[in-house]
C-alpha cells in the first residue's frame, strides 16, 4: 500500500526527512573540525571502509557520489593526518587503482564522531513518549527494509 495524503504530499515528507537527517548532522558542536574532527563525506568515506576490508578509491568515490577532485582531497585529508585515518596503496592487480583501508585510528574516530551523533538523536528521542517512539521505532525498521531492498535491485541506493 502506497500512502499518499493529500494533507501532506510525499514530496514534502520526504524533503522533512532530509532535512532532519541534514541537521542532525549540522547539530554536531562546531568545535569539533578545528579538533581534527570528521567533516560529513570524510565520515561517510569511513562508513564505507568499516564495512569492507579494503575499497579503491574509484568505488568509494561513486558510492559518495563526488567529482575525482573531490574525492582526492578527501582522501589526502584522511591520509595526513597527525595520525592517518586511512592508509592508501597501489592495488597488486591494477596499477591505476589506489586501494584504500581503515586504519584503527580511523576506526576510533569513526567510533568518536558516530558516538556524538548517536548521543545527540538519544537526547532528542528521551523526549518523546513511549507510544511516539514505538510508533517511530516501526517507521524506522519498515524504512531500513525499503532501503536494502531497494539496494539489493539499484545502484542508486546504498546501505552503508
Amino acid at each position: 500500500m502506497v500512502y499518499q495524503s493529500n494533507s501532506r504530499p510525499l514530496g514534502t515528507l520526504a524533503q522533512q526527512i532530509v532535512d532532519l537527517n541534514n541537521q542532525i548532522s549540522l547539530a554536531q558542536p562546531r568545535n569539533k573540525r578545528k579538533n581534527k574532527g570528521l567533516k560529513e563525506m570524510e565520515f561517510l568515506t569511513l562508513c564505507h571502509l568499516r564495512n569492507k576490508d579494503l575499497m579503491n578509491v574509484g568505488d568509494i568515490q561513486k558510492l559518495l557520489g563526488v567529482l575525482p577532485a573531490q574525492m582526492s582531497r578527501i582522501i589526502r585529508s584522511l591520509e595526513n593526518r597527525d595520525i592517518a585515518l586511512i592508509s592508501c596503496s597501489i592495488n597488486s592487480l591494477d596499477k591505476r587503482k589506489i586501494d584504500v583501508i581503515l586504519t584503527d585510528a580511523g576506526n576510533n574516530a569513526f567510533e568518536s564522531h558516530q558516538t556524538t551523533r548517536v548521543s545527540f538523536v538519544q537526547e532528542l528521542l528521551q523526549k518523546l513518549n513511549d507510544e511516539e517512539i514505538e510508533d517511530l521505532r516501526k517507521l524506522v525498521d519498515r524504512l531500513t527494509d525499503l532501503i536494502l531492498e531497494n539496494a539489493k535491485t539499484s545502484t542508486h541506493l546504498s546501505p552503508v
